[in-house]
This record gives structure tokens, sequence and C-alpha cells, in this order.
């Protein structure tokens, strides 16, 4: 598909327990996939107001090739930016091919 043109990794942080609770490891965080998919902006940044709060959030929709085993904890490595999972992985179909579409998002101040 031409629209598959952007690298793209994601990589998934161990669970850990310490005295408050479960937290995810990133500092120990593994590669777990990585080739080329389509990252789409699917909604324009949005910015809370002013008063409430000065980050901007950015959203895309991810189209990786494949049936990937995606965690809704894992995270994205896309143009040289880290995005973060919004939601559950959705595997379809077109034809014969098989496709995994996701949800990510950014916050940057």
């Amino acid at each position: 598909m031409a629209l598959f043109n952007d690298p793209i990794e994601i990589h998934r942080a161990p669970l850990v327990k310490d005295p408050y609770g479960q937290h995810r490891d990133w500092d120990q965080a593994m590669k777990v996939w990585q080739g080329v998919g389509a990252a789409l902006p699917y909604r324009r940044s949005y910015k809370p107001e002013p008063a409430v709060r000065e980050t901007s959030r950015t959203r895309i929709t991810v189209y990786l090739p494949g049936a990937v085993a995606f965690d809704s904890a894992d995270r994205l490595l896309i143009r040289d930016e880290w995005w973060e999972s919004d939601g559950e992985p959705w595997p379809w179909r077109l034809g014969s091919r098989q496709y995994t579409q996701l949800y990510a998002k950014r916050v940057t101040k």
C-alpha cells in the first residue's frame, strides 16, 4: 500500500512492583516490532483553555501491516517522536490482506 512509508517501532516495558503498586519500567523497555506503516492525523491538535492547562494534545491513527501483537501499554516511536497508545488495537482485513489499526496520542507543552 502506497501510504505505508512511515518507519514505526513498538516498545514494551516490563511491569515492576514497588511499595506503591505496579508501574512500567521504561528504562528497561525493549523493541518488540519494527517496520513501516502509516501514521495519519485524525484530529487537529487540541489545546484546552489557557487558564486550565498549558499543553497541547495530538492524536493519530496508525495502520500496521499484518496482525501485530500490540499491548495497550506499549509505546510507539514514529518519526523520532514518542506516542502512547489510546485504546486497544483493531485487526481488520481488506480482501486477503490483514492490518492492525490503533490510535495514539502525544502531549506537548
